[in-house]
């Protein structure tokens, strides 16, 4: 009997370890919190696939991800020490930076939110120009968001500020759907998928699409350095075997959406990213995919394009010392390429 035990003890014990991450020994924190603001949204579409697609356990990480109603939120998080991880715009590590804070992006995940701006249809007919924007209620993600950087930009464009509109955080999901169609909000600038159920639905007006390249162009002069992952350069120095493996896993993800059909994204994806109505989040997919970073690298020209467009409106960006250098590190997505190609 004490034998049968002592063998079944041992089996346990095996089948726990036979559970944990194979590489866990080999990095610093198996755990890793991350934090990310509107995890559906389609520019954080590597992040879903490097959960969904095992990526992540396969480096021996645990990956515990917080998500919030916008990326400001979600930076929040990283400054205050509950995530390790940020997923938001590489924009955050610029104002990070302008207050002092080393914050690095260690892989981009697309050169492109796909930004849209569109009024709500009641309101539709009497808009003409930007400047009748002025005193509207606009939806953003949330305040100080990806979102709201491009709706100043915008709204720079026709010699006003934020103070000229009413910036209302409704997240990128269902919520933000509804306070176009209540009429909550005067005017939206968000991203897939809540554009696209509102285009479906005829509920707004689009004024700007920065999906299509003319419109990136107008608004940000090209593609340039969007969703990334970051985290403060101390835990970075700190875990740098466990950050590879991060990188490791975000570079599969990235890999594999490069050859993927469309088909075979949607089928990876949770049913809930399209509510029902899969052939809409097909097309979301269409739209976007070639935005997705093929590789997970910021360039330097993306990166300064970003801090040009954000010091061109804001004031804290333009008149701090910052080395955007230091702002970035292409070497773990790089070394994670090397090692696929081996």
């Amino acid at each position: 009997m004490q034998t049968t035990r002592r063998l079944l003890l041992a089996s346990i014990a095996a089948l726990s370890l036979g559970a944990r991450p194979a590489f866990a020994a080999d990095v610093e924190n198996a755990n890793i919190r991350l934090s990310v603001g509107g995890k559906t949204l389609v520019a954080y579409l590597p992040l879903t696939i490097a959960e969904r697609r095992g990526y992540f356990t396969k480096e021996g990480l645990n990956v515990e991800i917080s998500d919030f109603q916008g990326g400001n939120k979600a930076l929040e998080a990283l400054v205050g020490g509950s995530s390790d991880i940020g997923c938001g715009a590489y924009e955050h590590t610029l104002y990070m930076a302008a207050k002092g804070l080393s914050i690095k992006a260690i892989a981009l995940q697309a050169n492109s939110f796909g930004l849209v701006v569109g009024i709500q249809k009641d309101k539709a007919s009497s808009y003409q120009t930007l400047k009748d924007l002025k005193g509207m209620k606009i939806g953003v993600t949330g305040p100080g968001s990806a979102s709201a950087v491009g709706l100043a930009m915008l709204l720079a464009k026709a010699g006003m500020t934020t103070d000229d509109v009413a910036i209302i955080g409704v997240g990128g999901g269902a919520a933000a759907v509804a306070a176009v169609k209540t009429g909550k909000l005067d005017a939206i600038a968000n991203f897939d998928p809540a554009i696209s159920l509102l285009q479906r639905d005829g509920a707004m007006r689009t004024i700007l699409d920065t999906r299509h390249a003319k419109d990136l162009d107008y608004l940000y002069g090209g593609p340039f350095a969007a969703s990334a992952f970051y985290a403060s350069a101390r835990f970075i120095e700190r875990n740098p075997k466990t950050v590879q493996a991060f990188a490791n896993a975000i570079s599969a993800a990235l890999a594999w959406l490069a050859t993927a059909s469309t088909d075979e994204i949607v089928a990876a994806v949770p049913p809930e990213y399209y509510a029902g109505d899969r052939d809409l989040y097909r097309a979301m997919i269409e739209n976007n995919r070639e935005r997705v970073s093929p590789d997970g690298r910021i360039s330097v020209e993306a990166a300064t394009l970003t801090y040009r467009n954000l010091a061109a409106f804001e004031d804290t960006i333009k008149n701090a010392k910052i080395d955007i250098a230091k702002t970035y590190d292409n070497s773990f997505v790089e070394r994670a390429a090397a090692q696929r190609a081996k």
